[in-house]
């Protein structure tokens, strides 16, 4: 029993079932990779399934495929496991069930109803609903389904819960939520309906309950029924309005009485334009919801959505808010996160730092689940052996402690190698040394990296040391990591230079105790001086975020940003936060062209409603003076000349390559591999992966 998570890492009967502790997986699919191009589960997916399992999840909920696809669907939505008749059951027991049990844990398997439907084989798959109303224009194309089709949905439902038991899955979740069939009958603002499946709520609940009763049916009394949905969507149309609490009141009891045993919250649909899932949502934000559905449910109440922080679920189960947590993104980053619950390991937990890559990649551009900001072992690093002991013990240079650097370094080391990892600053983090003032989730991984650098004394830590071709040649490794980060892009115009300017190379430059080159006026050189010498001696990242937020230098309280990525966007929110008069520009024709789809829209939406931040989209800067920013904006009417007012300039355009060291160090090592920003800048799931590929390549 954990001390420290007593409600966390506690056990609950849930029906015929038994939860060992209070964390289960919420449904997606992982996408191409996972499965065949037949619809068949492959062993990436066992080995993806069996790390959560052997790290502890008390219920992984996995989504599956009711139809069988054919040639008149060449394209679909995501690849997913099929179970629409007997001849699935071999493959989901041998790739699914079988590596989750061996573990002793338990698998949930959800039949896909989001949004699409295939009715026959010769139909092709495509969205249904009660209706052919759309929230959004690009999310539409909806058939209102007839009666007739509406009981071949419920007999192709009842089958899929029949194939599933038979293959022995613990349990089946009814999708309900997020916009999928289910719901859309559910909302008035989708549901038009005039017959016995429309109008009234306890007629729009209707089909929802017909299912779970026909799925009791199927799989008995002791098996137990997820259903997940939505309490409330943050929709509405000119049909009506989306799901309200006092609806949700009233579902609740009515889907316990059908047979459900857990009630999985979601909250929003796929179409809601409401942030749900992103850092701009706190940690447990969405336990009010459960809360008031417990207040009239009887049955276990699970809520998903922002559930990150042990610390912060195991409050909230303490707070009776919610019975079960539900997530999954942190499972992508730490499979064994339950296991350290219930073993109070709270330092080695690798915690969601809410970049949403993986978000990203599988719902916004149909990518396979190859990539997390933290979690390297994601896509063709499934296929392998973790940490496999490498047959010939190297002595390997690592150059630079940022995301790639450091997970190099630790995988090497877990190898069986002898490591040496070195850092021209006095500390080590690299570039997220800096993202955490702007991103604070940032610092869960820079803490954990440093936690985990001191539980391996294979890794022999050289801070303060610069190295060179010359450092190389002396130390005589049998390899070398080079992980130096990229280079600043400049900005060549006139006054890009002034005293008024500040880069965030600046800012890591001071982090790591040096005094920026190039700084113009007497206060000006001071100060970054004194600051790069108090800096050398003491930094967190909260500091550096507390100074930044009440400190006039060097960041004044008018501010011109030059560089409209995702940097700029960051640095760009904190001064909006900080009531900073802010101007961000960018030549291209979208502020945060390159912010993840999760979070692009939220942030662009918050600078538009923010009376203190401009945007300025296809816009130069041609100069910069000590009032502002010249530049020339590309209107409809033609160009237009803009002088933009600003204290300080923040030049933020991004990184290029860095091949300078890797090139020298070549002629002088065996082995040489460039990762990270220096290699090909990106994102920090980019630097982690690469770094343990690189290591595994020894």
């Amino acid at each position: 029993m954990s001390t420290q998570y007593p409600v966390l890492g506690s056990p609950l009967q849930v029906n015929g079932i038994t939860l060992k502790n209070r964390m289960i997986t919420t449904s997606m699919s992982p996408g191409a990779g996972y499965v065949t191009k037949d619809n068949r589960p492959t062993q990436r997916l066992a080995n993806y399934l069996e790390e959560r399992a052997e790290g502890q999840t008390a219920l992984i909920i996995q989504t599956i495929c009711p139809w069988k696809r054919n040639d008149i669907d060449p394209d679909h939505i995501h690849e997913l496991p099929s179970c629409y008749d007997e001849s699935c059951i071999p493959d989901l027991q041998r790739y699914m069930i079988e590596p989750v049990h061996k573990h002793g844990g338990l698998i949930c398997a959800q039949p896909y109803y989001v949004h699409d439907w295939k009715p026959d084989a010769e139909t092709p798959e495509g969205p249904y609903g009660p209706s052919d109303i759309a929230i959004l224009k690009f999310m539409g194309g909806f058939r209102a389904m007839t009666l007739e089709q509406i009981e071949a949905f419920k007999q192709q439902y009842f089958n899929a819960a029949r194939v599933c038991k038979e293959a022995g899955f613990d349990a089946i979740e009814v999708m309900a939520g997020v916009g999928g069939i289910l719901s859309r009958f559910m909302a008035l603002a989708t549901n038009n309906r005039t017959d016995e499946y429309g109008g009234s709520l306890e007629n729009r609940v209707k089909l929802t309950l017909e299912v779970i009763r026909g799925v009791r049916e199927v799989v008995g009394p002791k098996f137990p029924i997820v259903v997940r949905w939505s309490p409330i969507d943050f929709i509405k149309s000119p049909a009506g309005p989306g799901l309200s609490m006092e609806d949700a009141l009233r579902i609740a009891p009515m889907l316990e009485e059908a047979g459900c045993d857990l009630h999985d919250l979601s909250v929003g649909w796929h179409e809601t334009s409401e942030p749900l899932t992103t850092k701009a949502i706190e940690d447990g934000h969405w336990t009010f919801v459960s809360q008031q559905i417990k207040t009239v449910a009887k049955k276990p109440v699970a809520q998903g959505y922002r559930n990150t922080d042990p610390r912060v679920m195991e409050q909230n189960l303490q707070d009776g808010k919610l019975d079960v947590v539900a997530g999954l993104r942190y499972s992508i980053a730490d499979p064994a996160l339950p296991r350290k619950v219930m073993e109070d390991r709270t330092c080695d937990m690798r915690l969601c730092i809410v970049c949403c890559r993986c978000l990203d990649d599988v719902v916004s551009q149909d990518k396979p689940l190859n990539y997390c900001g933290v979690n390297p072992r994601l896509g063709e690093e499934l296929d392998h052996e973790a940490f496999p002991q490498a047959s010939k013990r190297k002595k390997v240079m690592v150059v630079g402690s940022g995301p790639a650097g450091i997970n190099a370094a630790l995988t090497a080391a877990q190898r069986g190698h002898a490591v040496d990892l070195y850092e021209e600053g006095p500390r080590l983090g690299g570039c997220v040394k800096m993202s955490s003032i702007f991103s604070p989730y940032h610092e869960r991984y820079l803490d954990y990296l440093l936690t985990q650098v001191k539980q391996h004394p294979q890794v022999t830590v050289h801070l303060k040391t610069k190295v060179t071709p010359e450092t190389v040649r002396q130390a005589k490794p049998d390899a070398a990591i080079v992980a130096v980060g990229g280079k600043p892009l400049g900005l060549d115009v006139p006054g890009a230079d002034g005293k008024n300017v500040v880069s965030s190379h600046d800012f890591l430059e001071m982090i790591n105790g040096h005094k920026p080159a190039g700084k113009k006026g007497a206060f000006n050189s001071f100060m970054w001086g004194a600051g790069s010498l108090f800096l050398s001696m003491y930094y967190t990242p909260s500091f550096a975020r507390t100074m930044t937020e009440k400190s006039p230098w060097p960041i004044s309280r008018n501010v011109a940003i030059i560089g409209g990525g995702l940097p700029g966007c960051e640095f760009g929110h904190l001064c909006m936060e900080t009531g900073r008069t802010t101007a961000i520009i960018e030549e291209r024709k979208k502020v945060g062209f390159d912010v993840g789809g999760s979070d692009r829209f939220g942030l662009i939406s918050s600078f538009k409603q923010a009376e203190n931040v401009e945007m300025y989209p296809l816009t130069r800067v041609t100069a910069i003076t000590e009032e502002g920013v010249r530049a020339v904006q590309t209107t409809p009417e033609g160009d237009k000349e803009l002088f933009i007012p600003a204290k300080t300039v923040a030049i933020t355009l991004g990184l290029a390559e860095n091949h300078d060291l890797g090139e020298a160090c070549k002629p002088l090592v065996d082995e040489v591999y460039l990762v990270g920003d220096c290699e090909t800048p990106g994102r920090i799931a980019d630097a982690t992966k690469m770094g343990y590929r690189a290591a595994c390549a020894l």
